[in-house]
């Protein structure tokens, strides 16, 4: 694969990253509007909101968010061809953390939508508990939050260390380190069960940082991809 196929990659990953978070946002906006707001009380009551509420757009926002994943780390291999040869080593770092990130909420997110929506669907609940991400202190939970806070925040910090400080790609440099500030703090919220930070840093903190990172990365894409033509 030459320079050109890979920034051809990064552009159309960066792209469809953009379209994944923007589908997140709708599913989440119609979750509220068509269901009333659910709160974790216990399995019961978990239950009987799945089996009485409308689940569709939970389980489409959880298969785009794989989709993100799997788009952020084509990005972390395209921007390879973006940084100065001095600045490959913070990517490799970066690719690792982020390896981590997409394994991690892949296997939370893939278990949603598949064995916990078949195995409440077919009322066999029996030691399903711990598998539920409703559930803020089961063990899928934990897992989730390892992949977005701690991987997902340390491969972000490390790829804005890859980018200098011109005036192109200062904006994207800024936005990921900001990012990953905001997902280890979100982990230290997690840690100490403070649902008010975990909502601000999953929610506010990193919808509006990772958009503002992935558009002007696209257009960095673009731009050197049009100078290899």
């Amino acid at each position: 694969m030459n320079n050109n196929s890979a920034l051809k990659i990064g552009y159309w990953a960066s792209i469809m990253a953009v379209i994944a978070f923007v589908t997140y946002t709708i599913c989440y906006v119609a979750i509220l509007a068509l269901n009333p707001i659910f709160l974790w009380t216990n399995f019961e009551n978990y239950v009987n909101t799945v089996l009485t509420t409308n689940q569709i757009f939970k389980h489409i926002a959880m298969c785009f968010m794989i989709l993100y994943g799997v788009c952020f780390v084509i990005q972390l291999c395209s921007i390879e061809e973006l940084v100065k040869p001095t600045k490959k080593y913070y990517i490799k770092i970066a690719k690792l953390f982020g390896l981590g990130f997409l394994i991690l909420i892949s296997i939370n997110y893939f278990v949603q939508i598949s064995s916990v929506r078949m195995l409440i669907n077919n009322g066999q609940t029996n030691g399903l508990e711990q598998f539920i991400l409703s559930n803020p202190i089961s063990a899928i939970a934990a897992i989730n939050m390892l992949g977005w806070t701690l991987f997902f925040g340390m491969s972000c910090i490390f790829v804005s260390l890859a980018f200098d400080k011109d005036k192109r790609s200062k904006i994207v440099k800024y936005a990921y380190l900001a990012n990953g500030v905001i997902m280890l703090i979100g982990l230290v919220g997690y840690l100490i069960n403070s649902a008010i930070v975990v909502f601000f840093c999953m929610n506010i903190g990193m919808g509006v940082a990772i958009p503002v990172a992935t558009i002007p990365l696209s257009k960095l894409f673009r731009d050197k991809q049009q100078n290899y033509n």
